[in-house]
């Protein structure tokens, strides 16, 4: 064989270096994840002990934790307050509805939280919504049309409850009855709880919000359905239609705990608090270099990225579950997540370096291999014109 072949065969040979890079650059993250997954199991452990029989500090209302039930609420957390307006654009892509009622009578309700108000969301089925007559008196029998009535125990263990009178589409504030002088009955505006209606096909949505100072656990909704102004109504909801106690109540992260779960953080984790239904409580994330946006990726380098992604860019999770007192029972579980970020910087170094030595390898001998071929045709050539002036 001519030696200028088996010099590019060679550098043929050479590109077959990349491939052996990936390979490795998986077997290398295999390791390291297998070495991480053990980490965080430890670290999760760890973590859920110091967090073990301290209800208080996983919970705001500890007794509606206990004892959850078919009217107990766990609000999704939200990253930022929401501008109410009765749609659910606005609010994360989670969204566990759940339904009280049956048949054509029956709303959806979702809930939510920041760090201080509780937003709730009501779809509403009736296909003829009832109005109050409009500027009467609330209290007005006659003048009465559907009614939502928000039921919540207060931060002392008293039981309150208002309604949203419906007038139409748009902002709805909140009523309180009072008792004054003689037992007069009157309703006052609370603008504390401020909400909107929106008209939809079927029935109607409601978004009203509220502080979470005024709520001690207890909660609910209830709606009177009325067929025409004035009639009695058909009530359902999770209220007692009696008194207008809330049969069940909200599920909460306690206010210290996503400060908590901050402070426990390092870079590449993200970790959570989940009640024993599943329900997310509280998370906190970092990412691998905070505050420093990632450098901008080759071609070559995105093109073997997607390669060796092919079975490994999953995330590394540990779950172990968060115990009551003297280990009985499961009070949360907490989820350590370490991010695939971490192990894709480690192997995109790898990856670069192994590219560049293999790219110069292969134009060296590439040239090499060019050179020697254009030197030897030379060669063949002079030999040719001797022969031909001989």
């Amino acid at each position: 064989m001519r030696p200028w072949l088996s010099l590019l065969l060679l550098t043929l040979v050479t590109l077959v270096l990349p491939w052996g890079g990936v390979r490795y650059a998986r077997q290398m993250e295999a390791e390291l994840r297998r070495g991480e997954r053990l980490d965080l199991s430890s670290l999760a452990h760890t973590l859920a002990a110091s967090l073990a029989g301290r209800t208080r500090v996983i919970y705001r209302f500890a007794a509606e934790a206990r004892h959850p039930g078919p009217y107990t609420l766990t609000p999704v957390p939200l990253p930022a307050p929401i501008d109410f307006h009765a749609y659910p654009e606005g609010w994360p892509p989670a969204r566990p509805w759940r339904r009280y009622g049956s048949g054509i009578r029956h709303f959806d309700i979702l809930t939510g939280v920041d760090d201080r108000m509780l937003y709730v969301l009501l779809r509403i089925s009736d296909p003829r919504p009832v109005f109050d007559t409009p500027l009467a008196n609330p209290l007005d029998r006659a003048a009465m049309g559907d009614r939502i009535w928000i039921g919540f125990g207060g931060p002392r263990g008293r039981s309150h409850a208002e309604f949203l009178p419906l007038e139409g589409a748009g902002p709805l504030v909140a009523d309180r009855v009072v008792t004054g002088e003689y037992g007069r009955r009157r309703a006052i505006l609370d603008p504390r709880i401020v909400g909107a209606l929106q008209l939809e096909p079927g029935g109607y949505d409601v978004e009203f919000v509220m502080p979470l100072s005024m709520i001690g656990g207890p909660f609910g909704v209830l709606i009177d359905d009325r067929q025409r102004r004035g009639a009695s109504p058909f009530v359902y909801g999770m209220l007692n239609r009696h008194d207008l106690r809330p049969r069940g109540g909200l599920v909460l992260a306690s206010a210290t705990l996503p400060a908590r779960l901050h402070r426990l953080l390092r870079p590449g984790l993200r970790l959570s608090v989940t009640s024993p239904s599943g329900a997310l409580l509280a998370q906190a994330t970092q990412p691998i270099v905070p505050d420093i946006p990632a450098p901008h990726a080759g071609m070559l380098t995105l093109l073997f990225r997607r390669l060796a992604d092919a079975d490994h860019n999953v995330p590394i999770t540990v779950r172990v579950p968060i115990r009551g007192r003297a280990g009985r029972g499961v009070i949360a579980y907490l989820k350590v997540t370490q991010t695939s970020d971490r192990w894709a910087h480690v192997r995109d170094q790898t990856l670069e370096q192994m590219l560049n030595l293999t790219l110069a390898i292969s134009t060296l001998t590439f040239l090499a291999a060019v050179a020697l071929a254009v030197q030897m045709m030379a060669r063949a050539r002079r030999r040719r014109d001797r022969g031909t002036s001989d």
